[in-house]
This record gives structure tokens, sequence and C-alpha cells, in this order.
């Protein structure tokens, strides 16, 4: 991986983050525990902080830049665009994008190739598709039609994302040591 300070604030990443040998993080960025950040991904604080909380899984190819900040339990897909808040438990589906100052609330799913507009505000437990993103539907937890609009469904388990990243380190692949 690539770290660079930019105006005297250097990118702060917990000792457990698995990160890819070519990604690039650069300026006032904190990336928290368990975290996964896999090959060519983007991390550019150059104008504002980004934060990125625990258990947050960024597949390949992604970009964040501009006043991100993810909670704790995201699934973010291959090649998204994010520059918003992520509210925790929440996924994003593959090259999903997210423009500046946008939210979306907890529990909820940004599904594949949906554009999130500037400032647009999802509430909590949503399912939103589309470009410009609207609700589709709500989130149900206790639904078993609903498993595949949860965060947890691609993180959590023996083949989510978490446990292949535990792989990844216990290979000794991406260490930082």
């Amino acid at each position: 991986m690539k770290i660079y300070a930019f105006h005297e604030k250097t990118p702060r990443i917990a000792r457990s983050a698995l990160i890819a040998d070519n990604v690039i993080i650069i300026g006032d960025v904190e990336i928290g525990e368990n975290c996964s950040i896999w090959p060519g991904v983007v991390i550019r604080s150059d104008t504002t902080p980004i934060r990125i909380g625990a258990n947050v899984h960024i597949e390949e190819n992604s970009i964040l830049h501009t006043s991100t900040h993810i909670e704790d339990n995201v699934m973010i897909g291959h090649g998204c665009c994010i520059e918003g808040f992520i509210g925790h438990d929440s996924m994003l589906g593959n090259t999903a994008s997210m423009m500046p100052m946008s939210r979306l609330g907890a529990h909820s799913t940004l599904a594949a190739g949906s554009v999130l507009m500037d400032g647009a505000e999802l509430p909590p437990y949503s399912f939103a598709l589309g470009v410009p993103a609207k609700v589709h539907s709500r989130i149900e937890l206790d639904n078993p039609k609903h498993i595949a609009r949860r965060a947890t469904t691609y993180i959590e388990g023996p083949r989510g994302i978490a446990a292949l990243a535990d792989e990844y380190r216990r290979q000794g692949i991406w260490s930082r040591d």
C-alpha cells in the first residue's frame, strides 16, 4: 500500500486492517479495526476528512473522496465511488455511487449501479435503486426474502468477506509486518 501525508495529515490505520499492496491512501484518513481494503482502492482525503469505522470491507477499485464517513459493519462492492455518509450495517452493490453530501441510513442497501445524488438522504432500512436512486422498499431484518439485501450476509459466516480477509491474513498476503 502507498500512504501519503497531505497538508501535514497522515492516514491512521488500525493494525488489524488488511490492506492490499496497491491501495493508495492520502491525507486525513482513519481506518478502523478489522477492515479489509482490496486491490486498486483509492482513499483520497485532500479536502475533507475520511472516516471508516470497524469491520468495513471495501472491494476492488472503489474510490473514496470528499467528506466520506462510513460507520461500522459496512460492505462496499467492486468499483464504487463514495463521497457521502453510510450508516452502520449497510451495503453498496457493485459500481454504486454516492455523490457529495449524500446519506445512506443504517441497515440499508444501495443496489448495484445505482447513484445517490448530491445531498440526497435515504432513511434507515431502505433498499434503494436506480439513477437517481429512489427507495424501492423497506428492508425487514427478520424477512428471509430480504437476506440478500443485508450487509451481514456478505460480511459474516464461513464464506463471508471477513472470513476471506482472515484467510488472506493467515497466508501472509498483504501483511503489514
